[in-house]
């Protein structure tokens, strides 16, 4: 069993001094774009990859970038804040480091896919998710992480996560019942711990604890109901880490009004995103 409050980030995958100088500078007012084309230069296979991602078919302009500063001006500041966060986090779990039932790939994919739907779905339809300019600024991180307490799960506890993986064939219970019953707790309540030990703020912590969660009618917030339906989207994609929470699950807990738009141009712009960020990340 996982005792909650015993955990300490040593428990969580491992971020280099550098990765949180830069992660600080991307979240300040006042940094200047040469400070962060700094920062990335003292990285170097990150500075590498998010250049090539500059230059891929999806962002690629007249000429070739060749430094860090022109990157930044070409993906812009927010395009460039979701990459490195990916990209690091990313960066930061090996396969050699988890069971080999946990599948980095998917994984990822279905993460990157509920962020990138989660910026979206904030960026495209700002009416249906009434939310604070600092709920809207976490929206790509609590897509991004809602889920990394199967990180935490596999790295502390993997003779449990293979049994868990291995339920997903044949479980009855539900999903987040099964998940108490082996760790002791579930998947959102240790990604919400995850976030307070990096010091991420509240109302992402918050929107990352209720993504499963049946909100009550007066209490529902655009932040949790948009990271439910950028989840349930990535689901609907073909992009799911856990199998056992299907479409139809996810939906049952999502207002009936944010499912009646035709949210698939949004998920065709997502989805060839997630195949060039993923395969970028992984090669």
């Amino acid at each position: 069993m996982i005792n909650l409050n015993q955990l300490s980030d040593k428990d969580l995958p491992p971020l280099k001094p550098m990765v949180i100088r830069l992660w600080q500078l991307l979240n300040s007012q006042h940094t200047r774009l040469q400070d962060i084309a700094e920062a990335m230069s003292a990285e170097p296979v990150l500075c590498a990859r998010i250049m090539a991602i500059a230059n891929s078919p999806l962002y690629r302009g007249v000429e070739e970038i060749l430094s860090p500063q022109k990157a930044l001006i070409r993906l812009g500041l927010d395009e460039v804040k979701g990459i490195v966060y990916y990209l690091t986090l990313s960066d930061s779990m090996r396969k050699k480091n988890f069971p080999s039932s946990f599948d980095i790939r998917r994984f990822w994919s279905h993460s990157l896919s509920t962020a990138l739907l989660s910026q979206k779905l904030c960026q495209y339809y700002p009416h249906l998710f009434p939310m604070t300019p600092e709920e809207r600024e976490g929206a790509y991180l609590a897509g991004l992480l809602h889920d990394i307490g199967y990180v935490v799960m596999a790295a502390l506890m993997p003779g449990e996560f293979r049994l868990m993986v291995k339920s997903w064939e044949t479980e009855t219970l539900p999903p987040l019942d099964t998940e108490e019953e082996i760790f002791g707790l579930s998947h959102p309540i240790l990604s919400a711990k995850a976030l307070n030990l990096w010091k991420f703020p509240k109302n992402v912590q918050l929107a990352v604890y209720a993504h499963h969660r049946d909100i009550p009618t007066d209490s529902r917030t655009g932040a949790i109901m948009l990271l439910k339906l950028a989840d349930c989207l990535s689901t609907d994609a073909g992009y799911h880490f856990n199998p056992r929470f299907s479409v139809d699950l996810k939906r049952a807990t999502i207002p009936p009004v944010l499912l009646a738009e035709d949210f698939q141009p949004v998920i065709q712009e997502v989805s060839l995103k997630v195949e060039m960020l993923v395969s970028q990340a992984l090669s």
